[in-house]
Formats: structure tokens, sequence, C-alpha cells
């Protein structure tokens, strides 16, 4: 999907607002402002758009993994990293409600 060009990097989420509902309850896309370093230090900002069922967006501020093309024109979120991915968020979620249940279960002094 990617070229070898492309490299992964922590950036920043700025900003972020929905720019297309295509019908109520289905995924909508997102346009997002971030921000990372590139390599010779210097802050660059891109827009990236992503769709709501693909990626948990964190807070804006909040760190964010991204797939940067070689010249820094263009960034994409990184779909398989577990810090945004619904499903390894959704499998955590649920491991820790588990944790939680089995700790109430036994007695919080236990």
């Amino acid at each position: 999907m990617f070229h070898r060009s492309w490299r992964r990097v922590d950036g920043r989420l700025v900003d972020t607002r929905i720019f297309r509902v295509s019908q109520p309850g289905a995924p909508h896309l997102h346009e997002c402002v971030v921000e990372f370093k590139n390599a010779a230090g210097e802050a660059v900002r891109l827009k990236v758009k992503q769709t709501s069922n693909a990626v948990i967006l964190p807070a804006i501020g909040a760190k964010v993994p991204l797939l940067v093309s070689g010249d820094d024109t263009k960034a994409v979120f990184d779909k398989h990293d577990p810090r945004i991915n619904t499903s390894a968020l959704a499998r955590a979620r649920k491991q820790a409600e588990q944790e939680r249940f089995d700790a109430e279960l036994r007695g919080k002094d236990s």
C-alpha cells in the first residue's frame, strides 16, 4: 500500500472536524491537522482525512502515530498502531473491564 519511502513518526493532533456525514449512524469522515518534525527538525503541518470507523482519535494536542511520505508532503494515520486502532483499543478495554470485574468479585482487599 505504501512505498518504502514512507516512515513512521509520532506527530501531534492539532485540530479535527467532521468533514462529511453520509447518513446518520454511518461512519463519518474527519479532516484533521497534524504536526510532526521533518528530518531537519522543522515542524510540518498537514491535513489528513480519516473515516471514523478506522481509528479512534485522541484529544487535540495528543500524540498520534503517522505514516509520512519521504518528501514530507503527505501523511496518514498509522491505522495498525494499537494506540488508535479500533480493534486493539476495544480488546484492551474488554481486558481491563474483565480484570476490574474479577477484582470486584474477589473483593477489593483480596
